[in-house]
C-alpha cells in the first residue's frame, strides 16, 4: 500500500493491483470493467491470495481510472496498516514518482492506518465521485472474499442501509444458526444483486419486525 514498513523489523506490505497488472501477475480475466453510471455487485478475492476476480477497474473519460482491490492480512500482505476495500486513482500520464497512483484513503490519514473502506464503519463505508457519477461501497464477506458495490451516488445510501441489514443478519446467524434466517439472508442478497435495495432491506429486517 505504498508504505515502506508498518512496524520496524517486519516486511513491508505487498504491492498494489496497479503494479501487479503492469508486471503481468494479474491477467485480464481477473479484472472486471465497470463504467461510470453502471451498478455492479461482485466479490473480490484477497489481492495477495489470488483468485478468479481480483480487481475492479473503472475507466474515466479523461484517461484516468480507478482500481478497486480487497486487501487482507494474507500472504505477502500479512503486515498491513489497514485491511478492507482499497480504492486507487491512476493517472497513466503522470511521470513516475509524481502521482501515477493515488490511494483514496477512507480516513484521510497519510500513514494509511485508515486507508480502506469498511461497511461497519459509518465514516468509511462509501467512496463518492460525484463528478463521474460513481459510488464504491464495501459489503459483507463470503469466506475470504469481500463484496463491493459499484453504483451511482443517488443509490449509495439505500445500498448501504440494505448491506448493513444483511451484515447484521449474517452476524446473528453466525452466533445462532437458524434455517429461516439463512433463507432470509439468501433472499435479501438476491434482491440486493437485482439492485432492489429497498426490497433487500425489507427482507433483511423482516425477522426483527416480528
Amino acid at each position: 500500500m505504498s508504505q515502506h514498513l508498518v512496524r520496524r523489523g517486519e516486511p513491508p506490505p505487498g504491492i498494489s493491483s496497479f503494479t501487479k497488472i503492469r508486471l503481468g501477475w494479474i491477467k485480464s480475466h481477473q479484472v472486471q470493467i465497470v463504467k461510470p453510471g453502471e451498478t455492479s455487485f461482485s466479490f473480490l478475492t484477497p489481492l495477495s491470495k489470488g483468485g478468479e476476480l481480483l480487481v475492479i477497474k473503472i475507466p474515466l473519460n479523461d484517461g484516468t481510472y480507478y482500481l478497486v482491490e480487497n486487501r487482507q492480512p494474507i500472504g505477502f500482505d500479512s503486515i498491513l496498516p489497514d485491511f478492507g476495500i482499497l480504492v486507487l486513482k491512476v493517472n497513466p500520464d503522470a511521470a513516475e514518482g509524481y502521482g501515477t497512483v493515488e490511494v483514496k484513503s477512507a480516513g484521510g490519514i497519510r500513514n494509511f492506518s485508515k486507508a480502506t473502506y469498511k461497511l461497519e464503519d459509518n465514516n468509511r463505508n462509501i467512496f463518492v465521485d460525484n463528478r463521474n457519477n460513481i459510488s464504491i461501497i464495501p459489503l459483507w464477506k463470503q469466506s475470504e472474499n469481500l463484496g463491493v458495490l459499484i453504483t451511482t451516488p443517488d443509490l449509495g445510501q439505500r445500498a448501504i442501509k440494505a448491506a448493513q441489514a444483511i451484515q447484521a443478519l449474517i452476524d446473528q446467524n453466525l452466533r445462532t444458526p437458524d434455517d429461516e434466517r439463512q433463507t432470509l439472508i439468501q433472499e435479501a442478497i438476491e434482491a440486493f444483486g437485482g439492485k432492489d435495495f429497498e426490497k433487500s432491506y425489507a427482507i433483511a429486517t423482516r425477522q426483527k419486525q416480528r
